[in-house]
């Protein structure tokens, strides 16, 4: 039998055991140790990223509203509280909410081990986003009030 000059040469290229369709998600743990770090930004970030890439638009918006509505209420709640009241109990509230929302409306880490199609994202990539938001949130501020002279730093 002849072969066909004109067809593509074969290839194992598909028997590789590569798969382009892992996509890498932040376990209930993770984010809730990126709520406790990153604050409340951190909390909005991680969960509407996981929403995100399991494609859950209406869940990415409700965090998104959701996440404003809280940051504002505690714009205007803590100067309202003695100078003498934790703030410990706000966080412990969002690191369990974040939590709680994790494993209720996106993937627990059970169901992460046991998925062929996702996988776990980097601890060391969601520290580092922490880190490096936490330092916007805080430097970006403190250098326009210096440049504006109402602090010297």
């Amino acid at each position: 039998m002849e072969s066909n000059v004109y067809a593509t040469p074969k290839s194992d290229i598909e028997n590789t055991s590569i798969n382009l369709t892992d996509v890498k998600v932040y376990s209930p743990t993770q984010i809730a140790c990126g709520a406790l770090v990153g604050g409340p930004i951190g909390l909005i970030y991680f969960l509407m990223t996981n929403f995100s890439l399991l494609n859950d638009d209406v869940g990415k918006r409700n965090v998104l509203y959701a996440g404003i509505a809280f940051i504002i209420a505690l714009l205007f709640i803590l100067p309202m509280l003695p100078d003498d009241f934790p703030n410990s109990p706000f966080t412990v509230a969002y690191v369990v909410v974040a939590r709680l929302v994790a494993e209720k409306y996106q993937m627990t880490k059970k169901a992460i081990i046991e998925s062929e199609q996702y996988q776990f994202q980097s601890s060391w990539k969601a520290f580092g986003i922490c880190l490096l938001g936490s330092a916007l949130v805080v430097l970006v501020p403190l250098l326009i009030l210096d440049t504006l002279g109402f602090i010297t730093l």
